[in-house]
């Protein structure tokens, strides 16, 4: 009996060394790899707003919010030695993409490490505003960027209404409030107010991506018209400054760190704990929850040439 409880004594312990041993190599080579000196990729992808990244069943969206706090973290990692932003994004929030523009310079201004910008499918308007912030910009000839502009759109839906026997009765205080009611006409008084609005931001916008791109105002004001661009129309005037794919940004971001040519690639996303990942899922919306608190949003073109533009305000959405 005891010669059997030596043996499964005996037994019990190997097994276990064996997986002290097996831990401790894992734990070893995990901490090599984030030790190593790396390049790290930040996805822009989808929607851009404000908030939390999510994705629903029509789209993905990039919040402004996600986006800042990976940025703050890896300006706190010292084996990032440089960033490579992918955007495929049509645009989406100004102030999502400002804020995402403005969380990108912060990262060059706190660590002095190499920021460069791969552009994918459309990298236009808002997407392009985020791509600015970039030290270089690579894009595909046939990327749709540019499309530097701010647009508003509203519906009026009064004489619809009127013919289904439906009136809206309102009641404000404050004589703009109910700027863009899809129940009347809007006033002349309200047009321009509205315009101020949205000049005010295209100036911001110019503003930015005269910055980001080291550019005089003069020469973004001659593209900034709304058109959108070709990556290699784009290379001509100066937006972009190579033809080129996610490879050749990531090797050159290697060799602008001083990186050999096999140097590792991390891609910047949100940890989910052990409890996320088995109780955390739950269906996808079919729209995204920041959808609906979004009042202006640039002007986003979509996909394979199809201009699309949105505004959200009263939570309506006018899409073409």
């Amino acid at each position: 009996m005891n010669a059997r409880r030596r043996v499964v004594f005996g037994c019990l312990g190997c097994f276990t060394l064996v997986m002290v041993l097996m831990a401790f190599f894992v734990f070893a080579f995990a901490l090599r790899d984030l030790a190593l000196p790396k390049v790290a990729v930040l996805p822009v992808e989808g929607l851009l707003l404000s908030g939390e990244s999510e994705s629903a069943l029509t789209m993905d969206v990039t919040g402004s919010r996600t986006i800042s706090r990976l940025l703050r973290r890896a300006a706190e990692n010292p084996s990032i030695r440089a960033l490579v932003v992918y955007v495929d994004s049509p645009g989406g929030s100004a102030a999502a993409a400002q804020e995402i523009f403005q969380a990108i310079q912060r990262f060059k201004n706190r660590t002095g490490r190499p920021v460069i910008a791969a552009m994918g499918d459309v990298a236009a308007s808002g997407g392009y505003y985020v791509a600015a912030a970039a030290d270089k910009i690579y894009a595909l000839p046939s990327t749709l960027t540019g499309s530097i502009g701010v647009i508003w759109q509203s519906i009026n839906m009064e004489k619809l209404l009127a013919q289904l026997g439906i009136r809206a009765e309102t009641l404000k205080a404050g004589r703009f409030k109910d700027v863009g009611s899809l129940f009347r006409p809007m006033a002349p008084q309200e047009r321009e107010l509205l315009q101020q609005l949205l000049n005010d931001v295209y100036e911001q916008f110019i503003a930015d991506v005269a910055k980001g791109r080291r550019l005089p105002v003069a020469k973004v004001q001659a593209v900034a018209d709304g058109r959108v661009l070709t990556g290699r129309m784009a290379l001509r005037v100066g937006l972009v400054d190579e033809l080129g794919t996610l490879d050749d940004a990531l090797q050159f971001a290697r060799r602008q760190a001083n990186l050999p040519a096999s140097a590792p690639i991390v891609t910047l996303k949100e940890r989910r704990s052990l409890f996320d990942r088995l109780f955390g899922a739950a269906a996808p919306l079919p729209f995204p929850k920041a959808l609906v608190t979004e009042p202006l949003l640039l002007h986003m073109d979509g996909r394979l040439g199809i201009g699309v533009s949105a505004l959200l305000w009263q939570g309506m959405a006018n899409l073409r």
